[in-house]
Protein backbone atom coordinates (compact mmCIF):
# COMPACT_ATOMS: atom_id res chain seq x y z
CA UNK A 1 0.00 0.00 0.00
CA UNK A 2 1.66 3.25 -1.37
CA UNK A 3 0.10 6.19 0.35
CA UNK A 4 0.86 9.99 0.56
CA UNK A 5 2.15 11.29 3.55
CA UNK A 6 1.00 14.87 2.81
CA UNK A 7 -2.64 15.84 3.71
CA UNK A 8 -4.43 16.44 0.48
CA UNK A 9 -4.99 20.05 1.92
CA UNK A 10 -3.22 21.80 4.58
CA UNK A 11 -4.60 22.77 8.10
CA UNK A 12 -3.92 25.63 9.63
CA UNK A 13 -2.05 24.74 12.84
CA UNK A 14 0.39 25.62 15.40
CA UNK A 15 4.42 24.62 16.10
CA UNK A 16 6.05 25.50 19.19
CA UNK A 17 9.64 25.20 19.97
CA UNK A 18 11.06 25.43 22.89
CA UNK A 19 14.59 26.54 23.16
CA UNK A 20 15.85 24.16 26.35
CA UNK A 21 18.99 25.93 26.13
CA UNK A 22 17.72 29.17 25.55
CA UNK A 23 19.28 29.29 22.14
CA UNK A 24 18.14 28.99 18.31
CA UNK A 25 21.04 26.88 17.66
CA UNK A 26 20.94 24.45 20.70
CA UNK A 27 18.82 21.84 22.33
CA UNK A 28 14.73 22.95 20.81
CA UNK A 29 11.66 20.47 21.40
CA UNK A 30 9.36 20.95 18.77
CA UNK A 31 5.77 20.14 19.10
CA UNK A 32 2.94 20.50 16.98
CA UNK A 33 -0.76 21.72 17.77
CA UNK A 34 -2.95 18.46 17.79
CA UNK A 35 -0.24 15.90 17.46
CA UNK A 36 0.96 13.04 19.76
CA UNK A 37 4.48 13.52 18.33
CA UNK A 38 8.12 15.33 19.61
CA UNK A 39 10.98 16.16 18.02
CA UNK A 40 14.04 16.68 19.37
CA UNK A 41 16.56 18.81 17.49
CA UNK A 42 20.15 19.26 18.68
CA UNK A 43 23.72 20.04 17.62
CA UNK A 44 26.37 16.79 17.70
CA UNK A 45 28.54 19.10 19.86
CA UNK A 46 25.94 19.15 22.41
CA UNK A 47 25.08 15.16 22.37
CA UNK A 48 27.14 14.47 25.62
CA UNK A 49 25.09 17.16 27.49
CA UNK A 50 21.43 16.54 26.75
CA UNK A 51 21.27 12.86 25.99
CA UNK A 52 20.64 12.35 29.53
CA UNK A 53 17.40 13.70 28.70
CA UNK A 54 13.98 11.33 29.12
CA UNK A 55 13.45 11.86 25.56
CA UNK A 56 16.58 9.99 24.45
CA UNK A 57 15.27 7.09 26.66
CA UNK A 58 12.08 6.29 24.44
CA UNK A 59 11.55 4.64 21.49
CA UNK A 60 11.76 6.85 18.22
CA UNK A 61 13.25 8.26 14.64
CA UNK A 62 16.13 9.82 13.94
CA UNK A 63 18.05 11.85 11.18
CA UNK A 64 21.36 13.33 11.71
CA UNK A 65 22.34 15.15 9.20
CA UNK A 66 25.69 17.66 8.19
CA UNK A 67 27.71 18.36 5.02
CA UNK A 68 28.67 16.24 2.64
CA UNK A 69 33.27 16.15 2.31
CA UNK A 70 33.15 15.00 -0.89
CA UNK A 71 30.48 17.17 -2.74
CA UNK A 72 29.61 19.54 0.07
CA UNK A 73 25.66 18.86 -0.41
CA UNK A 74 23.48 17.68 2.59
CA UNK A 75 23.94 14.24 3.83
CA UNK A 76 21.70 12.63 6.07
CA UNK A 77 21.29 9.44 7.90
CA UNK A 78 17.94 7.96 9.18
CA UNK A 79 17.49 5.35 11.29
CA UNK A 80 15.50 4.43 13.77
CA UNK A 81 16.08 3.36 17.87
CA UNK A 82 14.20 1.12 20.72
CA UNK A 83 15.73 4.04 23.03
CA UNK A 84 17.10 5.84 20.77
CA UNK A 85 19.99 6.90 23.40
CA UNK A 86 22.50 3.83 21.77
CA UNK A 87 21.99 4.55 18.54
CA UNK A 88 23.03 7.95 18.56
CA UNK A 89 25.81 7.10 20.22
CA UNK A 90 27.27 4.66 17.92
CA UNK A 91 26.76 7.46 15.24
CA UNK A 92 28.74 9.65 17.14
CA UNK A 93 31.34 7.09 17.27
CA UNK A 94 31.45 5.94 13.88
CA UNK A 95 29.92 8.79 11.66
CA UNK A 96 31.72 12.24 11.03
CA UNK A 97 29.48 14.23 9.06
CA UNK A 98 26.64 15.07 10.98
CA UNK A 99 26.39 18.34 12.53
CA UNK A 100 23.09 18.25 13.69
CA UNK A 101 20.31 15.38 15.30
CA UNK A 102 16.37 15.48 14.72
CA UNK A 103 14.88 12.87 17.21
CA UNK A 104 10.57 12.30 16.59
CA UNK A 105 9.24 10.15 19.50
CA UNK A 106 5.70 9.91 20.81
CA UNK A 107 4.81 12.35 24.14
CA UNK A 108 2.64 9.32 25.12
CA UNK A 109 4.63 6.28 24.69
CA UNK A 110 3.12 4.67 21.95
CA UNK A 111 5.38 4.10 19.25
CA UNK A 112 6.56 0.59 19.17
CA UNK A 113 9.83 -0.72 17.32
CA UNK A 114 7.89 -2.04 14.42
CA UNK A 115 6.01 1.49 14.53
CA UNK A 116 9.50 3.35 14.08
CA UNK A 117 11.12 0.83 11.91
CA UNK A 118 7.92 1.57 9.47
CA UNK A 119 8.68 5.29 10.00
CA UNK A 120 12.26 4.87 9.26
CA UNK A 121 11.43 2.75 5.68
CA UNK A 122 8.99 5.59 4.48
CA UNK A 123 11.67 8.28 5.25
CA UNK A 124 14.71 6.56 3.26
CA UNK A 125 11.84 6.15 0.40
CA UNK A 126 10.92 9.13 0.46
CA UNK A 127 14.33 10.58 0.50
CA UNK A 128 15.52 8.42 -2.17
CA UNK A 129 13.14 10.02 -4.33
CA UNK A 130 13.36 13.17 -3.48
CA UNK A 131 17.40 13.30 -4.35
CA UNK A 132 17.52 16.57 -2.55
CA UNK A 133 20.07 14.75 -0.07
CA UNK A 134 22.85 12.28 -0.10
CA UNK A 135 21.71 9.25 1.80
CA UNK A 136 24.08 7.68 3.96
CA UNK A 137 21.90 4.33 4.89
CA UNK A 138 23.73 1.48 3.21
CA UNK A 139 20.46 -0.24 2.19
CA UNK A 140 16.52 0.55 1.76
CA UNK A 141 14.97 -0.72 5.21
CA UNK A 142 11.97 -2.55 4.53
CA UNK A 143 8.46 -1.94 5.85
CA UNK A 144 7.64 -3.88 8.57
CA UNK A 145 4.37 -5.85 8.55
CA UNK A 146 1.70 -3.86 10.24
CA UNK A 147 -2.01 -3.63 10.57
CA UNK A 148 -3.88 -1.31 7.95
CA UNK A 149 -4.96 0.67 10.71
CA UNK A 150 -1.38 0.94 12.19
CA UNK A 151 0.11 2.21 8.87
CA UNK A 152 -2.89 4.95 8.72
CA UNK A 153 -1.81 6.12 12.04
CA UNK A 154 2.02 6.18 11.43
CA UNK A 155 1.22 7.80 7.59
CA UNK A 156 -0.50 10.39 9.45
CA UNK A 157 2.54 11.08 12.32
CA UNK A 158 5.00 10.85 9.40
CA UNK A 159 2.83 13.85 7.54
CA UNK A 160 3.51 15.33 11.12
CA UNK A 161 6.99 15.61 11.14
CA UNK A 162 7.09 16.38 7.42
CA UNK A 163 5.27 19.96 8.32
CA UNK A 164 7.79 19.79 11.21
CA UNK A 165 10.94 19.68 9.49
CA UNK A 166 11.22 22.80 7.11
CA UNK A 167 10.85 24.91 10.04
CA UNK A 168 13.54 22.85 11.39
CA UNK A 169 16.18 23.50 9.04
Amino acid sequence: MTQNPTPSKLRPSSIKIFLAEGSPTGLRIVEKSNWIGQGVVFPRSGLAEVKGRAEFGKTGVYVVSGPSEETGRERIYIGEGDPVRPRLDSHAAKKDFWTQGFVFISKDNNLNKAHVQYLEARLCELAAVAKRVELDNGNSPARPSLSEADQAEMEAFLAEMLVCFPVLG
